[in-house]
């Protein structure tokens, strides 16, 4: 049976007993602090379960994409250990609880899905009477096909009768295939006669679990029963089409095999279960998916948070396609085959490929040269630890000294940052340092993986704070209801009207402090308001929160900043001077200046969106934005830096279609229509059923920002700067309106301070620097080669630093005041009369270092001047390069010239004074 059809099958099966279809929950949990990713799919109904949910149903039933990285260094290595995977859930939430739940889930498997009923296995808690009875008599599961397990294995959250955490709990029944069946029952308990701790792994396969949400824990673990009884069972979609596909493991399965059919073309090597071969290809098959997912679902590679995540799983997969012989970006190739696989599933799959592989490949593009760095930065360490342990000895010495008992180590710390930041795995680092006489500190290493994977397990599992009530949950148990947003101008008449921008008689709902709901607050005192009516826009969608005041007879308050969470606008506010008590009507009145200039900067985004559209490709996609009343900051893909010429026309694509004047129109409609309409949707961005759609000019996107009635209402766009953020990513910053104005005559200004020092007009400033930097150039070369050292002067020096080494002789030595293109000169006259000689001569001027590196004879069979200048160049601030007998360089730190030359006498085994 095919994954697409499993997966088909189980929903259509629920939805027959009465569940509603909803969904998949994007990998990005949206208003849930607690969660860096979806790793389960009871994480979007956490409110349904507290019974404090606005869900019109009470069955409910999901294929959810999740993610989980505690285990990521056995994704690959074993059967069924996986990043990306899909679990298929049915919820009830206060309706059927275990007889209907188990009955069900044992007719999916046994009658939907065909699996051997004398297959079958469960495992139950171990006082859960109520579940055995269910299985035993009404299944007619076999007793010794039950077993009980405690509260580790059969209760969610795992030991939470015992070390809590309090809140909503309950027992689990698993269910297990048995891969050898016809063999002995293990046994119930171990050989010390204590209970058996989980299923045997290997034999038995767990392919669902039922948790049974029936508790209260409280303090002292007393386990209060709730009054609402639910039910989440989660089953492992990979491990079920295994299963029902008759493969060894989850990876020889149609949801894995294109990937790995498609790698054994490209790399020309072969599929085998057990090889290191293998194992590379099932990770980067299952890295793959988890990438694209991610970026689909607006996670996208970084620095930081879940970016950082998804940057080193796609790191990890691009080091084992290295290992495979595919140097060449690849990953972002096989987007198009991910889209082929599941986008019937997930459509969002396909509608994302053409920008997820836009992203992916800048990412492993710019992978190449951390890459390289990684080697560098293991080189750097290894050298270091020899020079250090040994000075004076080259590393066939110190493989000696180390194999004898020796102990140069690379530390743990070190071992993990070339690991976790470089991508290389640990049996890598040690082949390359044992090739050089070194080792690696392996249980330092161990312990930085274990601090790194709790981490991980804080951020990608449910945290014990998951059911914590916080303010707007408090409301919504209370029955408040949400904030009505008053602020949107739909027409030009509307945006004209100042009254927008206010609400009288607006109710308070709540008051927040320290982070909890108050009936009062006095002044002067930081507390929030939630009012029931607010003109204040909410920060979101790149634009910032409103500004301005709230007040009343009693009450003086400014508002600082705006956000929502929920259905609940927050208002972070300074009471000034008075009281404020839940009940009081206010006066809301947003700063009518500051929200003027945000919305110029927001309908200027979209015109800068479409202008970056036809001006750079159908390439470009918004990788983040800003929209605030001091400016506008819009980051997009694009691979290099734009040219003038590209910003004025930028510029002029803007402020024509602001000249046009043109009516700016905001409507509300279904997510089906919007699309139908060609609406733009943002890449990464979720909507709801209802959205918003601004057509601004010839820009149509989905938007819930506030902007101007009329494009003439934003002036004039001025771009004030564009750079790089990451590889692959471009930033232009902007202003509008007034601040145009006020950006002009500041440049005036400081135009005219240039001349004025200049002593030219300011028309001719940029030809009076022209000249004078044509004049100092000219003084410094004359003033250099005035006080220069004389050539023969030089060649004395070299020759009176040349030692003895073993197979000739050798210096390394810096020429100061010198002319850095008479060294060539120097190595020509000792070849001359020197046979065998290998010299590093420096230049260090003001600000920067030159450097050669010349062998001849002996030496130069053991020491290639090009491989010397790469390690020597990064001393200086620099780099290298060249021929086996003759390499050069530069480096723009002088400072390091010292330490330079003690590093390449440690090369050249020249022995310390």
């Amino acid at each position: 049976m095919k994954s697409n059809e499993v997966r088909s099958r189980y929903l259509r099966f629920f939805e027959e007993r009465g569940h509603k279809h909803m969904p998949s929950d994007s990998l990005v949990p949206a208003n849930d602090p607690t969660l860096l990713f979806t790793g389960a799919g009871m994480n979007q109904f956490k409110e349904m379960f507290l019974g404090k949910g606005s869900l019109p149903w009470k069955r409910v039933t999901t294929a959810q994409k999740c993610l989980r990285v505690p285990d990521l260094e056995n994704v690959g290595r074993t059967p069924r250990h996986h990043t990306f995977f899909e679990m298929l859930g049915n919820f009830s939430f206060g309706d059927y609880f275990k007889k209907e739940c188990i009955r069900w889930e044992w007719d999916l498997f046994t009658e939907a899905l065909g699996f051997d009923r004398s297959r079958m296995w469960v495992t139950i808690y171990l006082d859960d009477d109520e579940a055995f009875a269910i299985w035993k008599n009404d299944i007619g599961l076999p007793e010794e096909r039950i077993y009980r397990f405690g509260e580790k294995e059969n209760f969610w959250p795992a030991e939470a009768p015992s070390k809590g955490p309090n809140g909503v709990c309950g027992p689990c029944s698993e269910i297990y295939y048995d891969n050898q069946p016809g063999g002995p029952p293990p046994a119930r308990k171990n050989a010390d006669g204590s209970l058996l701790g989980s299923m045997p792994d290997g034999r038995f396969l767990e392919v669902g679990n039922c948790v049974f949400t029936q508790f209260d824990r409280r303090e002292g673990g007393v386990l209060q029963p709730l009054p609402q009884k639910n039910i989440d069972v989660g089953l492992g979609l990979e491990r079920i089409v295994a299963v029902l596909q008759g493969a060894p493991n989850n990876f020889e399965t149609d949801l894995f095999l294109p990937y790995i059919h498609d790698l054994e073309r490209r790399s020309g090597k072969r599929y085998e279960t057990n090889s290191k071969t293998g194992i590379r290809m099932r990770r980067i098959a299952d890295h793959l998916r988890a990438v694209v997912f991610c970026i689909a679902d607006g996670a996208r590679p970084g620095n930081e948070g879940r970016g950082y995540v998804v940057r080193k799983i796609l790191r990890r997969a691009c080091r084992d396609l290295y290992e495979l012989g595919l140097e060449i970006p690849t990953m972002y190739q096989m987007v198009p085959l991910v889209a082929e696989i599941m986008g019937t599933a997930y459509p969002e799959i396909r509608s994302s490929a053409a920008s997820v592989a836009s992203f992916m490949e800048i990412e492993e593009q710019s992978f190449r040269s951390v890459y390289v760095r990684g080697i560098n930065k293991l080189n750097d360490l290894l050298d270091y630890k020899v020079h250090v342990a040994v000075p004076g000895s080259n590393l066939k010495d110190v493989a000696t000294r180390v194999n004898a008992g020796g102990g140069i180590i690379i530390s743990g710390k070190d071992a993990f940052e070339l690991h976790d930041t470089y991508g290389f795995p640990i049996d890598l680092i040690q082949q390359i340092a044992e090739e050089q006489g070194c080792s690696v500190d392996l249980s330092g290493f161990e312990r930085e993986m274990e601090s790194q994977q709790q981490r991980s397990r804080a951020g990608s599992q449910i945290t014990n704070e998951i059911f914590i009530e916080g303010p707007s949950t408090t409301l919504r148990q209370r029955g408040v209801a949400g904030t009505e947003f008053t602020g949107y101008a739909d027409s030009e008449k509307e945006y004209q009207n100042p009254a927008r921008l206010g609400v009288e008689n607006a109710k308070i709902l709540g008051i927040v402090a320290g982070g909890k709901l108050v009936n009062e607050a006095h002044a002067p005192a930081d507390v929030e308001f939630v009012l029931d009516r607010t003109p204040f826009y909410a920060n979101g969608g790149g634009q910032v929160g409103d500004v301005g005041t709230i007040q009343n007879d009693s009450l003086a308050s400014d508002v600082l900043d705006t956000y929502k969470t929920d259905v609940y606008y927050f208002h972070k506010v300074t009471l000034q001077r008075g009281s404020a008590r839940v009940g009081d009507s206010v006066y809301a009145r947003v700063d009518a200046s500051a929200r003027l200039a945000s919305e110029r900067h927001h309908t200027a985004t979209h015109l800068l969106h479409l202008a970056l559209k036809n001006i750079l490709g159908e390439h470009v996609n918004q990788a983040g934005s800003l929209v605030s009343p001091d400016r506008l900051r819009f980051d997009f893909t694009h691979p290099k830096k734009l040219t003038p010429e590209e910003i004025q026309q930028i510029e002029d694509f803007v402020n024509e279609r602001i000249l046009r004047a043109e009516s700016v129109s905001k409507r509300e409609m279904a997510i089906a229509d919007a699309k139908k309409s060609g609406a733009v949707m943002l890449f990464g961005e979720k909507y709801g059923d209802r959205v918003r759609v601004l057509a601004a000019a010839d820009s149509v996107e989905l938007c819930g920002g506030t902007h101007v009635g009329n494009t003439g209402n934003i002036g004039i766009f001025k771009i004030i700067s564009e750079a790089s953020t990451a590889a692959g990513i471009r930033r232009i910053e902007a202003v509008c309106g007034p601040l145009v104005l006020q950006f002009l005559r500041e440049r005036e200004l400081l135009l005219n301070d240039i001349a004025n020092e200049l002593k030219s007009p300011p028309s001719g400033a940029a030809e009076r620097i022209k000249q004078l930097r044509t004049e100092l150039k000219q003084a410094k070369g004359a003033k250099a080669k005035a006080s220069s050292m004389d050539p023969k002067e030089a060649q004395a020096r070299v020759r009176a630093e040349l030692v003895k080494i073993q197979d000739g002789v050798a210096c390394a030595v810096s020429l100061s005041p010198f002319q850095p293109e008479e060294l060539k000169s120097i190595v020509e006259s000792l070849k001359k009369d020197v046979p065998d000689f290998v010299v590093v001569l420096f230049v260090p001027s003001e600000d920067s270092v030159a450097f050669v590196i010349a062998t001849h004879g002996a030496p130069g069979k053991r020491l290639k001047a090009g491989d010397l200048a790469k390690q020597i160049g990064p001393k200086i601030g620099g780099g290298g390069g060249g021929r086996p007998d003759f390499a050069q360089g530069q480096g723009k730190n002088p400072a390091g010239t010292a330490e330079a030359i003690g590093v390449a006498r440690q090369l050249l085994s020249i022995a310390s004074a």
